[in-house]
């Protein structure tokens, strides 16, 4: 299978300016937990940069939602996502740069493609804590090339913790996110700070996200704080 019939069973791959290689993502709007957080102040989701502006264009709408039907549908699209990954010659990759895990069946198929390109590190945030959890009930294993980050709900909260029901995914690593005060300093800092806001918004030489020995990740966000106090 060749790079452009691979398109075809999968989808363009997005590429944002901030990271080091490419990405996979779908509309916000189909965010099982993200679309309720989202009418949620002081939630990680509550004016979501997925569902506004360069995420809001007609054309990427389009493409993400043609990548849904994909992921979700189409029989050959492990196969074309592994042709691209090792094709492109990527030492890094992240799913989900808009949009969540969308079922059980979802993150089956990204782990495959993870364990067929082993010399790439993939990096997977989710809010969805439910089907990560199934997976592993069900025997799933994660990778070791795969950084599957449970992402924290609440600005300035603590990292998730897993008990009871859902020990099984206490050792994952995972995400928080803090504001930005007056002096531009996060407020609170779980772990490894992300220093893209200082870095002109890019990773630069940080790969934290994709290192699973990184606990906790935490990231600012200015933006966010500033709409909600107005």
């Amino acid at each position: 299978m060749l790079v452009k019939e691979a398109i075809e069973h999968t989808g363009s791959l997005g590429q944002t300016k901030k990271m080091p290689g490419k990405s996979y993502g779908i509309q916000a709007w189909h965010c099982g937990i993200g679309m309720k957080l989202a009418k949620i102040e002081g939630t990680v989701c509550h004016q979501c940069y997925g569902l506004v502006g360069f995420y809001n264009m007609p054309n990427v709408k389009i493409a993400q939602d043609k990548r849904l039907d994909l992921m979700l549908n189409d029989s050959l699209w492990e196969d074309g996502m592994v042709v691209q990954i090792r094709l492109l010659r990527m030492l890094y990759f992240r799913w989900f740069d808009d949009g969540d895990l969308q079922s059980l069946y979802n993150l089956e198929r990204i782990v495959r493609v993870c364990e067929r390109t082993p010399l790439v590190n993939h990096w997977l945030p989710t809010k969805e804590y439910g089907i990560v959890n199934m997976f592993l009930m069900e025997g799933g294993e994660i990778p070791e090339n795969l950084s599957l980050r449970p992402s924290g709900y609440k600005f300035n909260g603590e990292p998730p913790v897993f008990k009871g029901k859902f020990e099984l995914m206490a050792d994952l690593p995972t995400s928080t996110a803090t504001y930005l005060d007056e002096n531009e300093q996060p407020e609170v800092v779980h772990g490894h700070l992300c220093p893209a806001h200082w870095q002109n918004g890019e990773c630069g030489e940080c790969r934290a996200c994709w290192n699973k020995e990184v606990s906790n990740v935490t990231y600012v966000n200015q933006r966010q704080k500033i709409k909600e106090t107005k």
